[in-house]
């Protein structure tokens, strides 16, 4: 089938929504919000039952556990993505803020002000409420948004939408600020990254295979992470104790997870007692590990590691362990093989600490924390779209001052230049 006319018909909606949005006030913005949260409570029952198609199909699809578990939609689940809408809402306005202010010799005054970046292409994978975060956070900061869902959440993404579209017709705003491409078929994401003129960024949001096919074809720009790539390195100063809570919540609290951490890395200045008592709590909570040969010294049941296993995010309860001689051979080895997401270094030794913050390149470093904390609930951003490890516009947890841009007001009474 030829989705050329649906596609264009899409982009073109997307970019016209855009212009009218940005005329779309903070209150009605926040009332088409508050109007969702309370339409999905009431519409729990038709939501759970869309979301029952859904995992009929995925019974056939042979989804793994974690799949079919981020697919499935429960009451407790619906009533957080309500309480997340309330959340969003309650956020500051992040337009029209001035930025940035000054007054020239001629009596030029230059404002920075934050506006909406326009139209915006959201590919996800298979969680429902993803939709409704997508499509919210789009919404908060005034942009137009086209959701790409992935098939196996149709019939919820579906509804979900239904719900929110509803809401924004009902306040007065253009339900097409808000699309969902309803056709499985993958030629339409290509044919939508090939619209620049109508659509102003990307933002794809799954594994690593899926980010880079979208970078490779995608005429328009693109904000997205490949891998989360997380390391811990145990520094010899380290709280042994506080060291050993923080490396099992890092691997095992959710291992399928971005900000899990995929190496650890301890120096070899760590007592080997205290060594051995990381590994073998990492191996009781089923972690396999795959060490360097220091490492695998330490316990019979570590495989020995490959240089493969230093570029390997697993997603999984397995590991990789290197010995490294000093905080130096940490960062290196970081420079080498991380991903830009998150890092992490438990240390007590504040020279340590700062030479590892300073030194790291990544969207976020934790000191003495878990990985898992690089989140953007966690940061206070509320829902987010998605982590960027890129450098330029947005680095880290996405939220909604992430999805704004600036231009520049001038006011003048006549002034010509020179």
């Amino acid at each position: 089938m030829n989705y050329e006319n649906y596609v264009e018909e899409l982009g073109k909606a997307a970019r016209m929504a855009s212009r009218s949005l940005r005329m779309v006030n903070a209150t009605t913005r926040n009332e088409v919000l508050e109007s969702a949260a309370k339409s999905l409570l009431e519409k729990k029952s038709q939501i759970m039952t869309a979301n029952a198609l859904d995992l009929e199909a995925a019974q056939k699809m042979n989804l793994s556990e974690a799949m079919y578990d981020r697919l499935t939609l429960t009451e407790e689940r619906i009533q957080g993505m309500a309480d997340a809408l309330i959340e969003i809402a309650a956020f500051e306005d992040p337009l029209g803020k001035i930025l940035g202010q000054s007054t020239t010799k001629d009596g030029l005054t230059i404002e920075k002000q934050s506006v909406p970046i326009g139209s915006i292409f959201f590919i996800y994978e298979s969680r429902p409420n993803v939709t409704i975060d997508g499509a919210a956070l789009c919404l908060k900061s005034g942009n137009a948004v086209v959701l790409r869902g992935g098939k196996e959440s149709a019939h919820s993404s579906k509804i979900l939408v239904d719900i929110f579209r509803h809401c924004m017709d009902s306040c007065g705003i253009d339900p097409n600020g808000v699309q969902l491409v309803e056709h499985t078929d993958r030629s339409i994401v290509n044919l939508l990254l090939q619209r620049p003129q109508d659509l102003d960024l990307v933002i794809p949001r799954g594994g690593e295979s899926l980010i880079k096919a979208v970078v490779e074809k995608s005429k328009i720009p693109v904000i997205k992470h490949y891998k989360g790539l997380c390391h811990i390195y145990v520094d010899a100063s380290a709280d042994l104790f506080k060291a050993k809570e923080i490396i099992l919540n890092a691997k095992v609290q959710r291992p399928g997870v971005c900000n899990a951490m995929e190496t650890l890395l301890l120096d070899r200045n760590l007592p080997v007692v205290a060594r051995q008592e990381i590994l073998e709590a990492l191996l009781a909570s089923n972690v396999k590990i795959l060490g360097d040969e220091a490492c695998a010294s330490l316990n019979e049941k570590i495989i020995p590691a490959t240089d493969e296993d230093w570029a390997t995010e697993y997603l999984d309860y397995v590991l990789s362990v290197k010995t490294v001689s000093g905080l130096q051979e940490a960062v290196d080895h970081i420079a080498d093989y991380g991903s830009g997401h998150t890092e992490a270094v438990l240390a007590q030794d504040s020279d340590v600490q700062n030479y590892f913050v300073a030194s790291v390149d990544s969207s976020s470093v934790m000191i003495n924390a878990s990985t898992r904390f690089a989140d953007g609930g966690m940061y206070g951003l509320g829902a987010e779209v998605g982590i960027s490890t890129d450098k330029l516009h947005a680095r880290g947890p996405m939220g909604v001052e992430s999805l704004t841009s600036y231009k520049w007001i001038v006011r003048g009474n006549g002034q010509v230049r020179n």
